[in-house]
């Protein structure tokens, strides 16, 4: 690759390469939106995962309410309260579990009963479901500050944008003067 220079504001050849015969200013431009659009995809990537963050959180806040509103009928700590909460439990636990809950607390050991495989509850006093209960609505409350924190990323991403776009155009009207003030000459 040569390099002819031929003032300071304009390259005359860089030779096999796409900006043969492009000025400086020209180059620049090119180069800043090519960060640019970079930029852009990592804020459009930081949106698809704080749009999966509050899927996510959604999701929890839902399970929780379908939990709840089974619960509510599950007042004291009697025998049959406590094996109410846990056959909950036991019917809820896959769906908490692929989302991310430490349910290991929740079930007790499979039983195979003929072809059937039955996961019993573990009893449950309305202290320990409230605990359970408060994990999963502390795992949803994360799940929306880490998008606050997301957000701060993303705008510093769209600001960097923001600025090689600008950047950019600058190039490009810089280039445009000197053009003129060639063509007046």
């Amino acid at each position: 690759m040569t390099i002819a220079v031929g003032s300071t504001s304009y390259v005359n050849a860089i030779k096999g390469t796409e900006f043969e015969g492009m000025s400086i200013q020209m180059m620049a431009a090119m180069v800043m939106l090519e960060v640019g659009a970079t930029k852009k995809k990592e804020a459009e990537n930081k949106i698809a995962e704080m749009k999966g963050q509050n899927d996510r959180a959604k999701a929890l806040n839902n399970l929780l309410d379908r939990m709840n509103a089974e619960m509510g009928k599950y007042t004291k700590d009697e025998d049959s309260d406590k094996s109410g909460r846990a056959s909950i439990l036991s019917k809820y636990h896959k769906e908490a579990k692929a989302l991310g809950i430490d349910t290991s607390n929740w079930v007790g050991t499979d039983i195979k009963i003929g072809e059937n495989t039955i996961t019993p509850g573990i009893p449950k006093s309305a202290e320990q479901w409230r605990a359970i209960s408060s994990s999963i609505q502390h795992m949803a409350e994360n799940c929306n500050s880490d998008n606050q924190t997301q957000m701060v990323k993303l705008q510093d991403f769209m600001g960097q944008y923001n600025s090689f776009v600008s950047g950019a155009s600058d190039q490009i009207k810089n280039a445009n003067q000197i053009l003129q003030g060639l063509a007046k000459n």
